[in-house]
C-alpha cells in the first residue's frame, strides 16, 4: 500500500470516530470506498473498548466492516469475551455486539450459530436473536422462546417462530402452560412469555387433538391469557368447550380494562357463527346469581349490541 494511501485511510478513520451522530454514515461511507485495506485499522477500532460506554464509532466500525465483507473479524470480536462491572460500560458493549452480531451474513455455519447461541444464552439482544432466527436451524427455537421474555428481543423472536411454524409448536405449547419459577409465584416475564406463546400457537392453528394440553389456560388468572386460550378454543374444539370459551368471554365482557373488553367483544363477534347459541341462552336465562348488578347490565348491554348486528 503507497504511503499516501495510508494516510487517506488513516484520515478517514480519524473521522469515523470523531464526526457528531448525523455524519457518521457519510464517514462510513468513505471508509468502505477506500477498500479492503481499511479493514486492519476498523479492526483495530472495534476491539478498542471504551468504559464509558460510548459505542457509536465502534458500531460504524461494524456497519464498514460488514459492507467490506469482514465477517471473520466480526466473528473474532464475538468470540472474544469481556467482563464489565459498570452497568455503563456493559450497555456499550452489548450495544457493538448486538450490531455485529446482526450484520453476520454466515449464521448457518456451525461456528457462527454456536456462537450465537452462547451468546443469547448470555443475553437475549435483538441482534442475536435475529441473527438465530435467520439461521432457520430448528436447534435456535429454545433460545428464541426464552426471548419472549424480553420486551425489546419479543417482536424479533416472534418473527423468527412464525417462520418456523408448527417446528415450533411443541415449545410453544410448553412455554405457553409453564409457569415459572412456580404456579404459586409466577414472575412477570413468565406471564409476558406464555401470552406470546399463547399467541403465536392462535396464529399456527392448534388442532383439536392438541387442544387439550391447553385447556386449562382458559381458567388462568391472567386474562391476557384466558382470552387467547378461549380464542383458540373457539377455533378447534367440541361445541361443551366452545360454549365454556364463550362464557369465559362474556365474563371478561365486564373487566374493568378496556382493552380486555374490547378483545373480547371481538372474539365473540368475529367467532359469531359459534358464539350467538351460548349469549343467547345467557341473555335469556340470566347470569348466576350474586353476580354485580352493575356489571350485568354492563354485559347485557355489549351483548344485545352483538345479537342485533346478526
Amino acid at each position: 500500500m503507497n504511503p499516501e494511501h495510508t494516510q487517506e485511510i488513516e484520515r478517514a478513520i480519524a473521522k469515523l470516530t470523531s464526526v457528531q451522530e448525523g455524519a457518521r454514515f457519510f464517514a462510513v461511507l468513505d471508509v468502505v470506498a477506500l477498500g479492503k485495506e481499511a479493514i486492519p485499522l476498523l479492526r483495530q477500532v472495534l476491539f478498542e473498548r471504551e468504559p464509558s460506554g460510548l459505542c457509536q464509532a465502534r458500531c460504524c466500525a461494524v456497519a464498514a466492516l460488514a459492507a467490506l465483507g469482514a465477517s471473520d473479524v466480526l466473528i473474532d470480536f464475538l468470540e472474544t469475551e469481556l467482563l464489565f462491572t459498570d452497568p455503563v460500560g456493559r450497555a456499550g458493549e452489548d450495544a457493538v455486539i448486538n450490531a455485529a452480531a446482526g450484520v453476520l451474513p454466515n449464521v448457518h455455519e456451525p461456528r457462527v450459530f454456536a456462537l450465537l447461541v452462547r451468546l443469547a444464552r448470555s443475553s437475549p439482544l435483538t441482534g442475536v436473536i435475529g441473527a438465530l432466527g435467520a439461521s432457520g436451524r430448528p436447534q435456535a427455537i429454545p433460545m428464541l422462546i426464552d426471548a419472549l421474555e424480553d420486551d425489546a428481543s419479543r417482536p424479533v423472536a416472534e418473527a423468527a417462530l412464525r417462520r418456523f411454524g408448527k417446528r415450533a409448536e411443541g415449545a410453544l405449547l410448553d412455554a405457553a402452560t409453564t409457569q415459572r419459577p412456580a404456579p404459586e409465584g409466577e414472575s412477570a416475564s413468565s406471564v409476558r412469555k406464555r401470552r406470546s406463546a399463547l399467541g403465536l400457537l392462535a396464529e399456527i392453528d392448534v388442532t383439536r387433538q392438541t387442544w387439550p394440553i391447553l385447556r386449562q389456560l382458559m381458567g388462568d388468572t391472567d386474562e391476557k391469557i384466558a382470552t387467547l386460550a378461549s380464542e383458540i378454543c373457539l377455533g378447534c374444539a367440541l361445541a361443551v368447550e366452545r360454549s365454556k370459551a364463550v362464557r369465559r368471554l362474556i365474563d371478561l365482557l365486564a373487566h374493568e380494562d378496556q382493552t380486555r373488553r374490547d378483545e373480547s367483544k371481538r372474539l365473540l363477534i368475529s367467532h359469531f357463527a359459534v358464539t350467538s347459541g351460548p349469549i343467547a341462552t345467557y341473555l335469556r336465562e340470566g347470569p348466576p346469581a350474586g353476580e354485580d348488578a352493575r356489571k350485568r347490565r354492563q354485559t347485557e348491554v355489549i351483548l344485545r349490541r352483538i345479537m342485533s348486528r346478526a
